[in-house]
């Protein structure tokens, strides 16, 4: 009976991992706009700051495992920190959302985000941190 319960348990790490490369060895992701996976890239709304904010806390008010700890307001950008819990081990991901007005050159304001997600136990992650950008990702559905 335990090694059938050990196998099911590696058998489901071993499908949680997307690029055993970087998975055993890295516990942070970011989206860059250089990324070859296009759910990593970050994401331009044509909706203002406060608009985008407004839906991501509306996102995280149906997802239990993520929190809303910080807002840092600055002239042009807004800071927020977001935390996701693991459903079993409890670990908490910190995630780092940047939301940034930019003016295009025909004069329409659009938001820019940018993410970073990053484990505080650990040297891998397994995965969890790019799985937590692409989740978080979901917010902006129906955007723009």
């Amino acid at each position: 009976m335990a090694g059938a319960v050990t196998l099911a348990i590696v058998a489901r790490v071993a499908t949680l991992v997307d690029d055993w490369g970087r998975d055993w060895t890295n516990n942070h992701a970011e989206w860059e706009e250089s990324a070859k996976d296009p759910a990593m890239r970050p994401l331009e709304l044509s909706q203002p700051v406060s608009q985008v904010r407004q839906r991501i806390e509306e996102w995280l008010d149906e997802e239990s495992a993520w929190q809303l700890e910080s807002v840092e307001e600055g002239a042009d950008s807004q800071l927020m920190h977001l935390t996701r819990r693991t459903a079993i081990m409890r670990f908490v991901d910190d995630i780092h959302v940047r939301l940034t007005e930019v003016t295009n050159a025909d004069g329409s304001v659009i938001t820019r985000v940018d993410a970073e997600s990053q484990s505080r136990v650990g040297k891998g992650d397994l995965g969890q941190n790019p799985r937590n950008l692409k989740h978080f990702r979901e917010a902006f559905e129906g955007m723009d």
